[in-house]
């Protein structure tokens, strides 16, 4: 039997791998009779050796090939390609009972890759890991929470989902924390979140800064706005894109220093790595240049609500319009 696991959400993916491992038996003996291949260089003399290898002590055998459909599919001549994929074709109608073959591919295979199309013909051969969407964290929080029987609030899953985004590794571990802190007696709330992963308190703030990070206009007004219908003064918001946009620039000058994320947070005072990561991911939509260009449009615009030069909500209608209409460096 062979398997095709192939998408960029390796989580699951690898989940998924756990799971057929528990059906195979004995995880000490299975991790005897356990080979893990790198597709790169790999040839069909080297697989065809391995998956026909006799298990030992066990009844299966488990091989498992990390990127190799993926390449070669691309990158060596068409007529070399071509055979390659007729003499691995033969290889997995001739499969050995004993062996199960893993593939595992961290990107999508085109739809017309011929060993994908051959495995979709047979049952429960292949898998597809897209990365979630932003819609489908909320429920999958939920249901996580639920497999480690435990509950958790909507406002609570939705700032983790927010902050967090679709790293479910960096998820399923906040969940881990979290459970083991309310300790399943009642629901994960928000303020439980809140004092664990305290980054989540600047969630609203960083998605105004992300939105003009992609130059999107609309959402960044709209996030405006909606602080504004909260009841938050001019001032304070202008003040807050200030401080998201020095925390990206002092955390992304930190990464260029050289300093890993964890010695950063270390720095910072902060429990985890987590606002680190989520920092640099957003500070990659700018470059510093760019970031010292902000600083200075954010001080222009301070100094004409201060000098009266400009009425308040026109000048923040201003300030996102010109942030998002900057150049990309």
């Amino acid at each position: 039997m062979y398997h095709i696991f192939h998408g960029p959400n390796e989580f699951t993916a690898k989940e998924m791998l756990a799971d057929l491992k528990s059906r195979l038996g004995n995880s000490d003996m299975l991790s005897l009779n356990t080979t893990e291949l790198e597709g790169k260089n790999l040839t069909i003399a080297e697989l065809t050796h391995h998956v026909h290898a006799m298990p030992f002590l066990i009844s299966n055998r488990l091989v498992i090939v990390q990127n190799y459909l993926s390449q070669i599919s691309g990158g060596a001549k068409k007529k070399n390609r071509a055979e390659v994929i007729t003499d691995l074709a033969k290889l997995l109608d001739n499969l050995p009972d004993s062996t199960t073959l893993v593939f595992i591919e961290n990107v999508t295979l085109r739809k017309n890759h011929s060993i994908l199309k051959k495995g979709l013909k047979i049952s429960d051969c292949v898998h597809a890991f897209p990365e979630p969407t932003k819609r489908e964290l909320v429920p999958w929080i939920e249901k996580r929470v639920q497999q480690k029987e435990g509950k958790i609030d909507m406002p609570a899953a939705m700032a983790l989902a927010n902050v967090v985004g679709e790293n479910l590794r960096m998820l399923d571990n906040e969940l881990e924390k979290l459970i083991l802190y309310v300790k399943n007696k009642r629901p994960i709330r928000l303020a439980d979140v809140e004092y664990l992963c305290p980054y989540t308190v600047d969630s609203e703030a960083f998605a105004m800064a992300n939105a003009i990070g992609r130059q999107n206009i609309e959402k960044a007004l709209d996030q405006y706005h909606k602080h504004l219908n909260e009841g938050q003064h001019t001032l304070a918001i202008l003040g807050s894109i200030t401080s998201q946009f020095r925390s990206l620039l002092e955390i992304k000058s930190m990464a260029e220093s050289g300093m890993t994320p964890p010695q950063i947070a270390q720095a910072k005072g902060w429990r985890s790595d987590y606002p680190v990561q989520i920092r640099l991911r957003e500070g990659k939509k700018f470059s510093t240049k760019q970031l010292v260009d902000v600083f200075s449009i954010l001080l222009e615009t301070d100094k004409a609500i201060k000098t009266g030069q400009m009425e308040e909500t026109m000048a923040l209608d201003m300030l996102i319009t010109r942030l998002c209409s900057m150049k990309k460096m």
